[in-house]
């Protein structure tokens, strides 16, 4: 902005210098207008009419002292309004409408000093191009002081939220404290509720990508965090938003392993549920991005909760199928994998993997020499599928 309009001393300026010296009247008439036709100025009360004229007094004061030749006006006032209203909770298209009434009325009111004046009026129509771009200039002041107060507010609520959720999945509150963490996540503060872990694969990234926008529309409450290795959170679900409807939207959208804890009635279980959720995290198989739920996964977290002794137990169980070539190796887990996961029918392990049943008993019967373990075996049988679900964990042992 220059020093000093070009102006200064023709119409304009003089124009302006006598609305100053009407500032008061000009001020009311404004006022009453944007109360008559701005709900939130008027019937909603979001701004106290005192503040409102105080405020559009420094605002007519800043624009028609510029407008008259003051150097010093500047862009101090419209930013201090954008604030104020942000703080108000005032929408910003509202603040722009009213700050065009205060324009309109202003540029009204040179019209009529100009009267038939058809010097004023060569001198105001020509100037009416910066007139008006000082105005834009100033709403975008005002819209800058607005943004920036949001953007500060919306920092500051995210780091409360970041402390309430970290406090709640931590156990360092308790009693009333548990009932402002809730509020402050605007999470009910009595229902049910689960926790979630993913891996994220990035100490910045999501590892379910708009999942809380995703729960957010469907009306459910929730609240994330992103940690060094976890993409962690606490969903209260309802009775028709259940815990398998938020697996499903969760395995459509996951980009890593993810583990869902029991179901929880109490806050103060939260940090309980955060252990189950990232023990099933951990015991999820990272070949397929699996979603886990920890009521139907025990044996895989069991496995997941002791990494040291799974990692033996491959190797112990099934140390020289590991020990094969890769295509050799791959062959024989799958179809002792899928003999499991099929209830032990040769048949449709068969069709599963697309070979002849003799394929499949010759591969099991091949494990059964490596390994010294027969599938007909019950005892021989849990422990090469504890040793196969251990192979799933991330590690040494992984196959």
């Amino acid at each position: 902005m220059n020093d000093q309009p070009l102006w200064a001393d023709g119409f304009v300026a003089c124009a302006c210098r006598i609305l100053l010296d009407r500032i008061d009247d000009l001020t009311a008439r404004v006022s009453a207008e944007i109360q008559r036709t701005e709900p939130v100025y008027g019937e909603l009360h979001l701004v106290d009419p005192d503040d409102l004229r105080k405020t559009n007094r420094d605002n007519l004061s800043a624009v028609l002292g510029y407008l008259a030749g003051d150097p010093g006006a500047g862009f101090d006032t419209p930013q201090a309004t954008g604030r104020s209203r942000a703080e108000d909770g005032v929408p910003l298209p509202a603040v722009l409408r009213a700050y065009r009434i205060g324009s309109s009325v202003v540029w009204d009111e040179l019209v009529a000093l100009a009267d038939d004046d058809l010097a004023a009026k060569h001198a105001l129509l020509t100037m009416a191009s910066e007139v008006w771009k000082l105005v834009d200039d100033y709403s975008q002041a005002l819209t800058r002081g607005y943004q920036e107060t949001v953007t500060a507010h919306a920092r500051r609520d995210e780091r409360a939220q970041y402390a309430a959720l970290d406090a709640l999945l931590t156990g360092q509150t308790d009693g009333a404290g548990l009932w402002d963490c809730a509020r402050t996540l605007q999470l009910p503060v009595q229902g049910t509720y689960v926790a979630v872990a993913a891996t994220t694969g990035s100490p910045t990234g999501e590892a379910i990508p708009g999942i809380a926008d995703a729960l957010s529309i469907l009306g459910i409450r929730s609240a994330w965090q992103i940690r060094l290795d976890h993409h962690v959170g606490l969903v209260a679900l309802t009775e028709r938003f259940t815990v398998e409807r938020l697996e499903t939207m969760i395995a459509e959208r996951t980009a890593g392993r993810v583990g869902i804890a029991t179901p929880f009635h109490s806050l103060a279980d939260t940090p309980v549920a955060l252990r189950q959720a990232e023990s099933t995290c951990a015991a999820a198989d990272p070949a397929i991005n699996e979603v886990l739920c920890y009521h139907s996964a025990l044996i895989p977290v069991l496995l997941a909760t002791a990494p040291d002794i799974a990692a033996a137990l491959a190797e112990n169980v099934l140390g020289p199928v590991l020990a094969l070539p890769e295509h050799d190796r791959t062959s024989l887990i799958e179809t002792a994998r899928a003999w499991f996961d099929h209830g032990g029918e040769v048949t449709t392990v068969a069709e599963h993997l697309y070979c002849h049943r003799n394929t499949v008993r010759f591969r099991l019967n091949r494990i059964a020499d490596l390994t010294g373990r027969h599938l007909s075996t019950p005892a021989h049988a849990v422990e090469l599928y504890l040793a196969l679900r251990a192979c799933r964990m991330p590690g040494p042992a992984q196959a």
